[in-house]
């Protein structure tokens, strides 16, 4: 099984309780202040940030943190999410959802791969993609 493991930038608890609004399920936070023995420093005002979280969106797990300062990453481009599902209802709420403040790349439309497809990057930067598995 591969998990994907998203990065965020210090904003990782408004995205997550975001998707918990968008996809119904319930955040839950380890922050980093909560666990002293972790084997490595952050600086203090990062304390109140997300050391992990995980969740499932469409059957799928995911994972998240606050990506510790000083540790090179490009905001949203290590992953893509990919969500295959079977409910044209349930893609066009939750494209609908997470184009807010963001970007959409590829409106939803009947392709030559998918009866249902779209892409977008969120607000937080991270890229979704939505296929019809009907």
């Amino acid at each position: 099984m591969i998990v994907p493991f998203l990065c965020f930038h210090g904003r990782c608890e408004e995205a997550v309780r975001t998707y918990a609004t968008i996809f119904g399920f319930e955040a839950r936070f380890l922050l980093f202040h909560q666990a002293p023995g972790r084997g490595f420093d952050v600086p203090e005002s990062f304390n109140s940030k997300v050391m992990f979280t995980q969740f499932t969106i469409a059957d799928q797990q995911v994972m998240a943190t606050d990506h510790v300062p000083g540790l090179p990453t490009t905001p949203g481009q290590s992953v893509t999410l990919n969500i295959i599902h079977t409910s044209k209802a349930d893609i066009e709420a939750w494209f609908a959802a997470l184009s807010e403040g963001g970007t959409v790349g590829m409106p939803l439309q009947k392709t030559n791969w998918a009866p249902w497809y779209g892409s977008l990057t969120d607000r937080f930067g991270i890229v979704w993609q939505f296929s019809l598995n009907a």
